[in-house]
């Protein structure tokens, strides 16, 4: 379905070729004030349809493109909130204070975003969505606002790629760029939607999931990849994982198995 962007630019391609013709026939009948004005409208209408082509190309670069589209579908163009499940990636670089204290200020950016460049790639390459960038770390999330049914295999085929590509990436960094990352995974419900002011808002997921992806990414060796016992257990049948008994939920007052995962079994990833 074409969406009201595509809609709008469609519309003033329309309305500039209709010009176009009028302006032919009023070229040949030598009516030199309305063909005046048909030109006038031609530049306002092109000029409108490179506006709109700017803005389109800044949205891209500011909002995850299925994010972006779900906004321009909507009528008014902004959505309410909603709860939905959800499986959140949540992935930060190792030492990432000590990278900075090693790679002058001018490197330090275009290492960083070639880290950045493999988190994106895997995460939009298996339907999930970028939520932002926090430094070194990248907020990802799977099922929303689309409906991706096996979210949690996504998610963990995500991170998987995320570890090959780092590792193909470390040769042509120098060694004092080479990190890897930690990523922690948690199924659950969220509220996924708008966030803000009603004059700043971002459209992101909150909830105790987010949270929890974020303490399992902390506590994964670098290189791994951490997963929740409700990640697991949609997955057991289809991966090799470990477990590890000793997690606290909250406070330390209460324990759960966690898993850090091992591969895929036969057939997968």
């Amino acid at each position: 379905m074409m969406g009201k962007e595509e809609s709008a630019c469609a519309a003033l391609e329309a309305l500039q070729e209709r010009l176009r013709g009028i302006l032919a026939r009023v070229g040949s009948a030598g009516e030199a004030a309305l063909e005046a004005q048909v030109r006038e409208a031609l530049t306002l209408v092109a000029a409108c349809r490179s506006e709109a082509e700017r803005g389109r190309i800044l949205l891209e670069r500011f909002l995850d493109p299925a994010v972006l589209a779900h906004l321009l579908a909507a009528d008014p163009p902004m959505v309410s909130g909603a709860r939905r499940e959800v499986t959140v990636l949540f992935a930060d670089l190792q030492g990432y204070s000590d990278l900075c204290e090693r790679v002058p200020l001018e490197e330090l950016t275009s290492v960083l975003g070639r880290y950045l460049a493999v988190a994106l790639e895997a995460i939009r390459g298996e339907g999930g969505v970028v939520d932002r960038w926090m430094g070194d770390a990248v907020l990802g999330w799977f099922n929303a606002p689309r409906d991706l049914p096996d979210h949690p295999y996504r998610a963990l085929r995500a991170a998987w790629w995320m570890q090959q590509a780092v590792g193909a990436l470390h040769p042509t960094l120098p060694p004092e760029g080479r990190r890897r990352f930690r990523i922690g995974l948690h199924t659950g419900e969220v509220w996924v939607g708008p966030l803000g002011t009603p004059d700043y808002w971002t459209y992101t997921v909150v909830g105790s999931v987010v949270n929890y992806a974020r303490r399992l990414q902390e506590a994964a060796p670098p290189g791994q990849i951490m997963l929740s016992r409700a990640v697991f257990e949609r997955l057991r049948d289809r991966i090799e994982a470990r477990a590890l008994p000793v997690f606290p939920v909250r406070r330390g007052d209460q324990v759960v198995p966690v898993y850090r995962f091992l591969g895929f079994r036969e057939g997968g990833p």
